[in-house]
């Protein structure tokens, strides 16, 4: 039977560089701490203990090999490089359901003017039609979707 602690915070090279002997952090609060907004101080500071097991942990067993596993709790915040990827793919997948439902079309139309002289009536003409045409078209095929 093996006990192994999950979690990557070990290798990040963030807070290796922040938290280090150097103590780089708490060398800047010392510095520039009334300049720090308090929210940044609490970010930080929930980064400084993610994944630290002394603040509570799941424990997992595997049912056939009889395995255990310890999964440290996240902060969740969104200074921590590990939580907020997450966070931020968890809001990229919601926004893919709630915004690419909406049936829509993209066009561009441009013309390559390189003389004054081609801004004519014309061209104009042709521009309107190809504009009437995709409106058209976006009509028929909205309430072909619709019925």
């Amino acid at each position: 039977m093996a006990l192994l602690v999950s979690g990557a915070m070990e290798t990040n090279i963030l807070r290796r560089i922040i938290f280090d002997e150097n103590n780089h952090w708490d060398r800047f609060v010392e510095k520039y701490g009334t300049r720090i907004r308090p929210i940044v101080v609490k970010e930080v500071e929930k980064f400084r203990n993610c994944g630290n097991p002394k603040n509570g942990f799941k424990l997992l067993v595997c049912e056939g090999c009889h395995d255990i596993r310890i999964v440290p709790y996240r902060c969740k915040g969104r200074f921590c490089t590990t939580c907020s990827s997450g966070e931020t793919e968890e809001w990229s997948r919601m926004m893919a359901e709630d915004v690419m439902q909406v049936n829509h079309r993209h066009v561009m139309l441009w013309m390559m003017v390189t003389r004054p002289c081609h801004r004519s009536l014309a061209a104009r003409n042709v521009v309107e039609k190809c504009i009437q045409s995709i409106i058209k078209d976006f009509t028929v095929t909205t309430i072909k979707f619709q019925m």
